[in-house]
């Protein structure tokens, strides 16, 4: 796999490692350091932040395991690949202009058998998840969603395939005037380009089913978010309503196998 542009690999018996080239010299045992829990962090737990020595303030996540896996391996994987595909996902999107978290590196350390994973990225600060953003109810509100769309948008369009997209993958921070969303947590992406319709339908899907499993994130949102989400997707007004069509037997069905309708 290649490393990318800017990022230099680090091996040795028992590490890999892909780490941005200005931070290189501070040495992968201190990106490896404890870092201090990030409370409002989502997915499988262990997040946390790292003060590097250059004044970076950096996001460690480590792999974990879930479903069925999850209480068998924990966060042991049988090798690197998993968190430089990551890494290579994130850089394909960024090349691509679609808005995502900044990655520092990508770090792989083995034990007598099997490797943990750690993904490091810039914190982006003052970001929340875009269900926490619009639960406040603020006057950016709408434009969070549209702007959060439109970031969805650009990742369709550059081919992404997200086997886990949903609302919390979505953090969106203000900036002066303006709100900005970017993307996190690409594990397992892939791409396909151009997008097929089933492909982007079926994402859509999963982040409705979202909300729907977690009604806390989903009573965030009014039924209006659905237009203004499919709005800065860049449907007109008859197409959202096409896609709504489309959509709303697709999500009846993803409910029903989950045991939820």
């Amino acid at each position: 796999m290649a490393v990318p542009a800017g990022f230099l690999e680090v091996r040795s018996r028992n590490e890999v490692a892909w780490v941005r080239a200005d931070i290189a010299e501070i040495g992968l045992d201190a990106l490896w350091s404890d870092p201090a829990p990030l409370a409002e962090a989502k997915g499988r737990g262990g997040v946390g932040l790292l003060q590097l020595p250059n004044g970076i303030c950096a996001v460690a996540r480590p792999f974990r395991r879930g479903g069925a896996l999850r209480s068998l391996l924990g966060d042991r994987y049988p090798g690197p690949r998993r968190v430089c595909e990551e890494l290579a996902a994130i850089e394909r999107l960024r090349g691509e202009g679609v808005p995502t978290v900044v990655p520092l590196a990508a770090l792989a350390r083995k034990g007598r058998t099997f490797w943990r994973l750690r993904l490091l990225t810039e914190q982006l600060a003052g970001a929340r998840t875009l269900p926490a953003f619009c639960a406040d109810d603020r006057p950016a509100r709408r434009w969070a969603i549209e702007a959060a769309a439109v970031t969805v948008r650009l990742a369709f369009e550059a081919g992404l395939v997200h086997r886990d997209l949903h609302p919390d993958n979505v953090l969106v921070v203000e900036k002066g005037d303006k709100v900005r969303a970017a993307l996190v947590d690409l594990d397992r992406a892939s791409f396909e380009k151009p997008l097929s319709t089933k492909r982007r339908d079926a994402m859509l899907v999963r982040m409705a089913r979202y909300l729907a499993r977690h009604p806390q994130a989903g009573a965030a949102f009014a039924q209006q978010d659905c237009v203004r989400f499919l709005r800065g997707l860049g449907f007109d007004r008859k197409a959202r309503r096409a896609e709504a069509e489309r959509l709303a037997p697709l999500l009846k069905r993803a409910l029903r196998v989950r045991g939820m309708r």
